[in-house]
C-alpha cells in the first residue's frame, strides 16, 4: 500500500467533524472540489470506501469510522515529531471565533494581547453573530468562541456581565409620540430582537433609522445622530450618551459573554485578554 500522505488524512478527518465538504475546505484552506479529490486519493490508497455521500448528508461508512481513530492518531504523532525536530518555530493555527458585540472597539489590543500570551499559536480570528459563531465551533470549525450566551444554547465559561443601554448623540432629539428611529444590526442579530421586544413590550413603535452590518457601522451612524441604539454600554462611542432615562425608555437587561473551547491554557490566554482590555 503507498505511504499515507497526512494532507489526505487530514481533510478526510475534517470531513469526519464537520460532516461538510466546503466547511472541511473553510478549515484547510481548500475547495470544496479540492476536499473531495483529497478523500477519493485516500480511498484509493486504503482500497476502501470512507464515506457515503448524498445531496444532502456524508456520512462515515463502517471502515470509515472504524479507520478514524486510526488518522488522528497518525495525525498527532506527525505533529508531535515534527514540533520536538522543529523546535519551537512550529506555530499550532488557532482558530478563534470572536461576537462583534464582544471585543467591539478593543479587538486590535484584544488580539495583540492573544498573540503575546500564545506565542506557540498562529491566530486566525473571525468577528460574526454569536448563534452562527456557536454553530461553526460545535462543527469543529473554531478552537474558541466568545460569543453572547443568550444568543446561544449551551454552558460555557462566562468572561464578564454588563449593561445593554439606549445611547444616542449628544445632540440627537426625539420628539414624543414619533416613532423612535431605531440603529440597529440586520434582522439575524439577537440583540437588534431584544430591542424590538423590548420596545413593543413597552407600546413604544419604532422605524428603521438605519441597517448596518457591524457595531462600527452602528457607532458611527449613532454618532451622525441618526437614532437611537442599544448597544453595550461599554461600545458607547465617543460624543453618545446613554438616553433611557431621559427618554423614558424600557430598561434593558444585563447580558453575558461567554467563552466556548476546547483547552484549558487557551481559554485561560483568551479570558485574560479580554478582562484585561475591557
Amino acid at each position: 500500500m503507498t505511504d499515507l500522505d497526512m494532507d489526505l488524512l487530514r481533510a478526510f478527518v475534517r470531513v469526519s467533524e464537520t460532516g461538510s465538504f466546503t466547511r472541511a475546505g473553510q478549515m484547510t484552506g481548500a475547495s470544496q472540489s479540492a476536499v473531495s479529490v483529497k478523500i477519493k486519493k485516500l480511498e484509493d490508497r486504503l482500497g476502501n470506501t470512507l464515506l457515503s455521500r448524498s445531496p444532502r448528508s456524508v456520512r462515515l461508512t463502517s471502515f470509515g469510522a472504524r479507520f478514524l481513530n486510526d488518522a488522528r492518531s497518525l495525525i498527532d504523532l506527525h505533529d508531535s515529531v515534527t514540533a520536538r525536530i522543529s523546535g519551537p518555530s512550529v506555530q499550532k493555527r488557532l482558530r478563534c471565533g470572536i461576537s462583534d458585540h464582544a471585543a467591539g472597539g478593543n479587538l486590535p489590543a484584544i488580539i495583540a494581547a492573544l498573540s503575546k500570551a500564545l506565542p506557540e499559536h498562529r491566530l486566525h480570528v473571525a468577528v460574526g453573530y454569536s448563534d452562527t459563531l456557536y454553530t461553526d465551533f460545535k462543527a469543529g470549525l473554531f478552537s474558541a468562541v466568545m460569543v453572547r450566551s443568550e444568543d446561544v444554547e449551551g454552558t460555557g465559561r462566562v468572561a464578564f456581565e454588563e449593561n445593554l443601554v439606549w445611547t444616542a448623540s449628544r445632540e440627537f432629539a426625539w420628539k414624543a409620540g414619533a416613532a423612535l428611529p431605531l440603529v440597529a444590526l440586520s434582522e439575524t442579530c439577537a440583540l437588534r430582537r431584544l430591542a424590538e421586544g423590548t420596545l413593543k413590550d413597552a407600546g413604544i413603535s419604532y422605524e428603521d433609522a438605519f441597517t448596518g452590518t457591524g457595531v462600527g457601522a452602528i457607532q458611527a451612524a449613532v454618532s451622525a445622530g441618526l437614532g437611537i441604539a442599544c448597544l453595550d454600554r461599554r461600545n458607547i462611542p465617543a460624543g453618545c450618551r446613554e438616553v433611557g432615562d431621559l427618554f423614558q425608555l424600557p430598561v434593558l437587561p444585563k447580558t453575558k459573554m461567554t467563552l466556548f473551547c476546547r483547552e484549558d491554557d487557551i481559554a485561560s490566554a483568551i479570558l485574560g485578554a479580554f478582562r484585561d482590555h475591557l
